[in-house]
């Protein structure tokens, strides 16, 4: 176990899964999961951070479930021990659908899938994940009872185009990003991210941003970082990402998460 660390112990840890908390097991390993329990029992929040959706969080729940979770970027706020969702931040379905056919009409091509609440689960357009059995449908049939997240697939030669026209044509509209799957844009309704919704949740909390602690590898990671007095990289992180951090720390696998907490806890 690391040597305590002289500053102030964090009130608030939020960490992301993929890349971040979860190895290459796709598992949480007994260390980090032994860390943040220490932290939770000794009065500090955590606060699992993902882009993954609620379906995608079973498998690593068992570890978790003293924390609460934003999901989908944090679209979806829920608490882990009880599955209850705590909030939910819609993307307009109007507005999402005029985004993607003002961006069709420039000639850039790709698939569009819409995340719906959990109950209803993710529906999309012919072309996305055709190894899958998913509800398909139109652009308006997929959107209908409600958008927690878009996703946006594109080819790798029209990504950058693609990536450009959703993420500068809808300025205070739409929030977009991307977690690390080729391919892949992630769009949430304006001001949606992990750092514009931990803002508002720590005010409720009573946490100063200066008290917070955030962990992360990739650019959905990047508010919650800005958002955070401190933030730490993994070492696995995108170049952008180690940036933007106040540390870079281990590999993910090497299980980062718990040699920073080590620290206080």
């Amino acid at each position: 176990m690391s040597e305590r660390f002289e500053s102030p112990a964090p009130r608030l840890i939020l960490v992301d899964l993929d890349g971040t908390l979860v190895g290459d097991d796709h598992t949480v390993s007994v260390r980090n999961a032994s860390a943040l329990e220490r932290a939770a029992a000794a009065g500090a929040r955590v606060v699992i951070a993902t882009g993954r959706p609620v379906r995608l969080l079973d498998p690593v729940r068992h570890s978790l479930g003293h924390s609460i979770a934003l999901c989908y970027n944090g679209a979806i706020v829920l608490d882990l021990a009880t599955g209850s969702v705590l909030e939910a931040h819609l993307l307009d379905a109007s507005i999402f659908i005029r985004a993607v056919e003002a961006v069709r009409a420039r000639g850039l091509e790709f698939v569009v899938a819409a995340e719906g609440m959990p109950d209803r689960g993710i529906r999309s357009e012919p072309g996305f994940r055709e190894d899958r059995e998913l509800p398909r449908g139109t652009l308006a049939e997929i959107t209908e009872g409600g958008v927690v997240k878009g996703l946006i697939v594109v080819k790798p030669e029209s990504f950058h185009a693609v990536w450009d026209a959703f993420s500068t044509g809808f300025p205070g509209q739409l929030e977009v990003t991307r977690s690390g799957i080729d391919g892949l844009i992630e769009i949430s309704a304006a001001g949606v991210s992990k750092g514009g919704v931990i803002d508002a949740l720590a005010s409720e909390w009573g946490i100063d941003p200066l008290d917070a602690i955030a962990f992360g590898d990739m650019p959905n990671d990047l508010e919650m970082f800005r958002w955070a007095g401190r933030s730490v990289a993994m070492g696995n992180a995108e170049p952008e990402v180690k940036l933007a951090a106040t540390e870079v720390g281990l590999d993910h696998d090497d299980d980062a998460v718990a040699a920073i907490l080590e620290r206080w806890f």
